[in-house]
C-alpha cells in the first residue's frame, strides 16, 4: 500500500514539473487561444501521467492476484488516489483563507504550486493577488482538486475491469 502511494506522489509532483516547464514554454504566447491549448496540454500531461500509473498497478495487481489466487484489495490505489488529492486540496483551503481576508497574498504561490491548471487561474483571474478573487472563481478552482484522485483512481479502475495494457510512460 505504501508502495503505490509513493509511487503515485512522485508521479504526481513529476508531472507537476513537467507541466510547469511546459507552461514556461509557452509563456511568451500572450493570446487567448494559446492559454487555451496550454491548458489543454498541461492537464493532459498530468492525466495520462497519473492514467499510466493507475493502469500499470491494476496489471501488477491483475498478475498478483493470479499468482496467488486471493483477490488484492483496492486500498492502496484508494490510499495513493488520496494523497495525490490531498496536495491539491490544501492549497484550495490555504487560498480560501487568502482570498477571504487571511492577512497573507497566496494566488502567485497556488498558481506555481499548481501548473497543471496554471493557465485555468490566469483565464479566471490573471492578477497574482488573492483578494482579486470572487467567491465564484474560487468555486470555479475546486473541481480541479480532483483531476489527479479521479484519473489515477478511475483508470485503475477501468483497467482491473478491462485488462488495458499500458502505453508506458
Amino acid at each position: 500500500m505504501r508502495s503505490k502511494t509513493i509511487k503515485a506522489v512522485v508521479r504526481y509532483i513529476a508531472a507537476q514539473l513537467l507541466c510547469l516547464f511546459v507552461n514556461i514554454m509557452l509563456a511568451a504566447l500572450k493570446g487567448g487561444v494559446f492559454r487555451a491549448i496550454c491548458l489543454v496540454c498541461t492537464a493532459a500531461v498530468l492525466v495520462c501521467i497519473l492514467a499510466d500509473l493507475g493502469i500499470k498497478e491494476a496489471a501488477a495487481d491483475l498478475k498478483s492476484e493470479r499468482i496467488s489466487g486471493k483477490p488484492i484489495p483496492m486500498t492502496g490505489m484508494l490510499c495513493a488516489a488520496a494523497a495525490v488529492t490531498l496536495f491539491p486540496a490544501v492549497n484550495r483551503i490555504v487560498l480560501f483563507i487568502s482570498a477571504l481576508g487571511g492577512g497573507f497574498e497566496f494566488y502567485g504561490i497556488f498558481k506555481l504550486l499548481e501548473p497543471s491548471f496554471l493557465q485555468l487561474c490566469n483565464f479566471i483571474e490573471p492578477s497574482a493577488l488573492s483578494a482579486n478573487l470572487s467567491a465564484a472563481e474560487l468555486t470555479a478552482l475546486l473541481p480541479t482538486a480532483a483531476v489527479p484522485g479521479a484519473a489515477l483512481l478511475l483508470s485503475y479502475i477501468i483497467a482491473r475491469k478491462k485488462h488495458i495494457k499500458s502505453t508506458g510512460f
